[in-house]
């Protein structure tokens, strides 16, 4: 018993350290310097709306299921313009858009793929960093911010799929943010593969209430995004306004996160955690205000294994921006309760 679990554990953290491949990137000149258009963004502000939204409610989506995989192209130099434009790697969708995400992802677990999410809600001046940027001719490709886009309302987001067997991406006709033709849902060129994994995600997808739109296979929206108003709330800022603290174990309830009695600064729990049975999903805010969602453990591990298990679980969960892991399929369930 013991040397299996080990063992297990042994895979689990190896799986952590694997690299994998750096992803395949298409990239822009920028029309000038990131750092220049990024100052003027964050100055301006977004276009005045007329109307009755509904209250916004982003969700971020590693809380509502963890096989969900995040590959936030921009917060790392993997994107585009070559550079991060994020600083965490997080995705948010509004609620009703988040669980609908949700269950298409359910759908196409059943047929041996997942979800990959490389963005989902987007503060407004990011949208004017990519347009001011962006080349006319390439402008297709991107939102104008005098409009706003669908993912300043949290209603729109970019993904792929990816295979559960090996936890890597699949094959599609283009690279993802490519301003090509090869972009368009309906380009007939790749292989009978790739279209047929793009025929896959969009079955997926609109069954759930999401449209594609016609240049991009990889971007959805929301069916209700006209009832919520453009934002421009960083990030950052939105760990602040849920009112989570830097340090603290949080878990989940129903879709409430619920904060322990006892305060927790050290957010790997070295010495502050016990195994029991069940299965918990527990979400730790480091203090730069940086979430990790934990997958669970087993009783009996050794305080050396729990130490182990939770960090391997907190490196496999929370993938920093430029950081790229691959995910062996091992089975391996550890729970943990603060004391």
């Amino acid at each position: 018993m013991w040397k299996k679990l080990a063992l297990l554990l042994a895979l689990s953290v190896a799986a952590v350290a694997l690299q994998a491949p750096a992803p395949q990137v298409f990239r822009i000149t920028p029309a000038r310097p990131i750092a220049e258009l990024r100052a003027e963004a964050l100055k301006a502000s977004p276009p005045a709306e007329a109307g009755t939204f509904r209250k916004p409610e982003l969700v971020e989506l590693i809380t509502l299921d963890p096989t969900i995989k995040l590959d936030v192209r921009y917060a790392g130099p993997d994107n585009f313009l070559g550079t991060p434009v994020y600083e965490q790697a997080r995705a948010f969708l509004q609620r009703p858009a988040a669980e609908a995400l949700m269950r298409a992802h359910r759908k196409l677990r059943e047929k041996g793929y997942g979800l990959l999410i490389h963005d989902g809600y987007r503060p407004w001046f990011v949208t004017k960093i990519f347009w001011d940027a962006t080349p006319p001719d390439k402008r297709e490709f991107v939102a104008n911010p005098d409009e706003g886009s669908r993912h300043n309302r949290g209603c729109a987001v970019d993904l792929t799929l990816y295979k559960l067997t090996t936890g890597r991406a699949v094959e599609m006709p283009s690279l993802y943010d490519e301003m090509t033709p090869r972009a368009y849902p309906e380009y007939k060129g790749g292989t009978a593969q790739q279209r047929r994994h793009r025929e896959l995600l969009r079955e997926a997808m609109e069954s759930e209430g999401f449209q594609q739109i016609e240049n991009e296979w990889w971007h959805f929206d929301y069916k209700d995004w006209k009832q919520y108003p453009i934002l421009n709330v960083r990030f950052e800022e939105l760990m602040k306004t849920a009112g989570l603290r830097g340090g603290q174990l949080y878990h989940r309830s129903g879709g409430t996160i619920m904060a322990p009695t006892a305060h927790c600064p050290d957010p790997a729990l070295t010495s502050s955690v016990r195994a029991v049975g069940g299965v918990l999903l527990w979400l730790v805010v480091t203090p730069d205000g940086r979430p990790s969602l934990l997958k669970v453990a087993r009783p009996g591990a050794s305080d050396a294994q729990n130490k182990a298990a939770l960090q391997a679980a907190m490196a496999c969960s929370y993938q920093p921006g430029g950081t790229k892991f691959q995910l062996l399929p091992v089975s391996l369930n550890l729970t943990y309760n603060p004391r």
